[in-house]
């Protein structure tokens, strides 16, 4: 799957949640429409108009996860998905197995894929970054919710 970024100085305006309870993240306020979704590991991410405009799902989170990885610097921007997906399908995967997870306890970022490997971030929503390499394919999602678990 291809993705394109385009830096625009805004990123869409929601709250990302960290629900202990559920282990899950999730977004206020939540928008119910969706062309179709994009799933990485256990979280979807929702297609509308073009574009990513939020996420939710299951990720739990543990204390083998910890590390010190730092979220890449990005500018505001809008992800979009390069490849012809069909509105109304359902969800298509990111990645045939699961990604790996990393915790920064101390920044409060977590990382879904690679940290180490460098590409082009953006900020597509707030607290949510995605970094595409230069062959726009995935790398990682960081996302910061407004508070972790304590792992």
């Amino acid at each position: 799957m291809k993705f394109e970024i385009e830096y625009t100085g805004v990123s869409e305006d929601r709250l990302l949640i960290y629900r202990t309870e559920e282990h899950s993240f999730d977004m206020e306020p939540w928008v119910y429409e969706l062309d179709f979704e994009i799933a990485i590991n256990t979280l979807t991410l929702t297609f509308v108009d073009g574009k990513i405009i939020q996420l939710n799902g299951f990720c739990g989170l543990s204390k083998r996860m910890k590390s010190n990885y730092e979220v890449p610097k990005s500018q505001k921007g809008i992800l979009k998905v390069l490849d012809d997906l069909k509105s109304g399908v359902g969800s298509y995967s990111i990645n045939k197995e699961d990604l790996p997870v990393y915790v920064n306890t101390q920044s409060g970022w977590v990382c879904i894929g690679n940290p180490e490997k460098k590409g082009n971030a953006v900020e597509f929503i707030n607290n949510c970054v995605a970094v595409i390499d230069d062959d726009k394919e995935f790398v990682s999602l960081w996302l910061k919710p407004d508070r972790l678990p304590d792992i």
